[in-house]
């Protein structure tokens, strides 16, 4: 896949999906997917997005995306992006509907066919939506299509429902809304080792920038490295009771009997929710705890 920072001349006809693709969840999938079909018609399936959340820009508000865009990028390819437009939004945010559509849509991108979502909008202010960027596209030539919402559980699948999923620590529903689990990919870092001198020696990994924190407590997880996956707790907070403040990724992985993985990067994969962070009167009743939530994750996790 091709990865362009700015939007420039495309010589061969193309099928464009327009969003900004947070997560690229189920719903976004679906717009996506449409684009990539386009190939067996001999247009070359195109992503136009941007480099940073309009809607962060437009609110002052940053944080909170469910995914770097080098995690967005590994996702569009492996789906069959072959051309991807990571665009400043302030480049283009004046533009109205019909000079967006013109300059970038048909005299930059070459389209053919053009797929958005029920709720995108584009143009200075937002004044386009997706009925003005199928009427817009008739009339230079293009053929454009607003893609229906994607429904999960009655759920309206949405980049904002989920995070509001996340933040309260309904990880399977936000799960099953994304298509995929929920996961963190970092390398291991020097933690306190209380977990190794307690019998149980655990991963540390940091947070992502920018990134969405899901509630803080306990989860079951799957770890995954060297082609190998261990069921896990993962502990995601500030670890109260030993006074640790700054958020990280802790998981402790039972069967793991290997060697230190310091330096090595490891995925984990939240799966269901356990428990709040709270903080402990001891480390006894820590310990104590920590090997209950180890067995509930195993059964959760169910592998073996």
């Amino acid at each position: 896949m091709q990865i362009f920072e700015h939007i420039v001349p495309i010589t061969e006809y193309t099928a464009v999906a327009l969003g900004f693709f947070d997560g690229v969840h189920s719903g976004h999938r679906a717009v996506i997917d449409r684009a990539v079909s386009c190939k067996k018609q001999g247009l070359c399936p195109v992503v136009m997005t941007f480099s940073e959340s309009p809607r962060s820009i437009l609110s002052g508000k940053t944080g909170d995306m469910l995914q770097t865009n080098q995690e967005k990028c590994r996702m569009l390819e492996t789906i069959g992006v072959e051309k991807l437009f990571l665009e400043d939004f302030d480049r283009i945010r004046r533009l109205s509907p019909e000079a967006f559509v013109r300059e970038i849509i048909v005299e930059k991108l070459n389209a053919k066919e053009v797929f958005c979502g029920f709720n995108y909008h584009f143009g200075k202010n937002g004044a386009g939506n997706g009925e003005t960027l199928v009427k817009l596209c008739e009339k230079f030539g293009v053929k454009a299509q607003v893609i229906p919402p994607v429904t999960v559980d009655g759920r309206v699948v949405s980049s904002t429902e989920i995070r509001s999923l996340l933040k309260n620590g309904k990880i399977k529903e936000a799960n099953r809304l994304l298509g995929y689990d929920f996961s963190i990919s970092q390398e291991v870092i020097h933690g306190n080792h209380i977990g190794k001198d307690m019998g149980f020696p655990t991963i540390n990994q940091r947070t992502k920038s920018g990134v969405i924190l899901p509630k803080f407590g306990v989860y079951a997880s799957l770890a995954e490295f060297d082609g190998e996956k261990y069921f896990g707790v993962t502990n995601v907070g500030v670890k109260p009771t030993i006074g640790k403040y700054e958020p990280l990724y802790e998981t402790w992985m039972p069967d793991y009997k290997g060697g230190d993985l310091y330096g090595k990067t490891v995925t984990v994969a939240l799966k269901g929710f356990i428990r709040p962070e709270r903080k402990f009167e001891s480390l006894d009743e820590l310990k104590k705890t920590v090997l209950q939530n180890g067995e509930q994750a195993r059964q959760m996790i169910n592998l073996g």
